[in-house]
């Protein structure tokens, strides 16, 4: 794995008492909390990236993010106020964050002025005419951006984010296409393991369904099985476009980002098509056949077509609601389908109470 072993070797992944923390200024309780090493902490990185743009003080960080920082996120936001790493936004950018055109309109027209033009020129004409009142009204809201400092560090983390990404598919290609699933999936798995995952909101949280993760022989063995599937809906491709296929939709799924410019290089599309509706395709089929095979062992024979309507084409739409034994089902997606998405159809197992 070269560079990424030594990479992950200085970069160890961080346990909870590694993580960023505050810390009172000169131990003294009450007092100013200050920032260590800021500049290389993902998880600060991650939190002033928030302030690349414009955002309220009160909105800016979720409050979920505590377990991040072991603290609330708004104490991190003062801090980096206190630090110079966030500073307020001067009048007009208030004023045009916290109002919609519309509502621009109207206080224009409240006060006699032309309400049309782009929205900074509306802002302009409001504060020329009226500065005090605007002042009255948005002076005091905490509206804040990154310093030039701050939105350099963030610019900075990103590009080398990128970077590493296209390093790391790069190895994820090459092992693959050496046939090397398993180090391809140890390679995608080391990556993910040292990326900075923010948490996510506790509703969705609620309504994800966990589950532990397959040996990685098993894992291995399901990739090879993959790039050797044919979908019908995507019989006109050459031999050279199905190997991006499957390499684009394994990167894909290994480290959760496609790469068709390194996978798919010059591909005009299949039909209406394009290389990003291909993949989606082939792990749909993918995913059809896992149904297939999960309900056959737990003795369901039937099973119904749905169709998404929205959008369909014809072909699709004469499938809705049609019902098949298992082993008669119409191939998914649909190769008759025309949708410029393409077959967005569904198996749905028909129950016997």
């Amino acid at each position: 794995m070269g560079w990424l072993s030594r990479l992950f070797q200085q970069q160890p992944k961080l346990d909870e008492a590694a993580m960023p923390r505050l810390s009172p200024h000169g131990g003294s309780k009450g007092r100013e909390l200050v920032l260590d090493n800021w500049a290389t902490s993902p998880e600060y990185l991650a939190l002033l990236q928030r302030f690349s743009s414009i955002r309220d003080f009160e909105t800016g960080v979720p409050d979920y993010w505590q377990p991040m920082f072991g603290v609330e996120p708004k104490k991190v936001v003062k801090a980096f106020i206190e630090s110079g790493a966030l500073v307020e936004a001067p009048l007009p950018d208030k004023v045009q964050f916290c109002n919609t055109v519309t509502q621009l309109k109207e206080m224009l027209a409240a006060r006699g002025l032309k309400v049309t033009g782009k929205k900074a020129e509306q802002v302009e004409r409001l504060i020329q005419a009226d500065s005090k009142g605007m002042q009255n009204l948005y002076g005091d809201r905490l509206i804040l951006r990154c310093s030039t400092e701050a939105k350099q560090a963030v610019d900075t983390w990103n590009q080398e984010r990128t970077e590493t990404l296209s390093r790391v598919a790069d190895e994820v290609i090459a092992a693959l296409r050496r046939q090397k699933f398993a180090e391809a999936i140890q390679v995608a798995d080391s990556y993910k393991s040292q990326r900075l995952e923010l948490p996510i909101h506790p509703g969705q949280e609620a309504m994800t369904i966990k589950s532990s993760r397959a040996p990685l022989a098993e894992r291995a063995k399901e990739l090879t099985r993959v790039f050797t599937m044919k979908p019908k809906i995507l019989k006109g491709l050459s031999g050279e476009q199905w190997e991006g296929l499957y390499l684009n939709y394994a990167v894909w799924k290994l480290i959760g980002t496609s790469f068709p410019c390194k996978c798919m290089p010059g591909f005009s599309g299949l039909r209406s098509m394009d290389e990003s509706t291909v993949t989606r395709m082939l792990n749909f089929y993918v995913g059809h056949m896992e149904d297939k095979a999960r309900w056959k062992p737990l003795g369901i024979k039937k099973a119904k077509i749905s169709c998404s309507n929205s959008g369909s084409c014809e072909s699709c739409k004469a499938l809705d609601g049609q019902v098949y034994s298992l082993n008669k089902l119409p191939e998914l997606p649909y190769d008759d389908c025309t949708c410029a998405l393409g077959c967005r159809c569904l198996y749905l197992p028909e129950l016997d109470f």
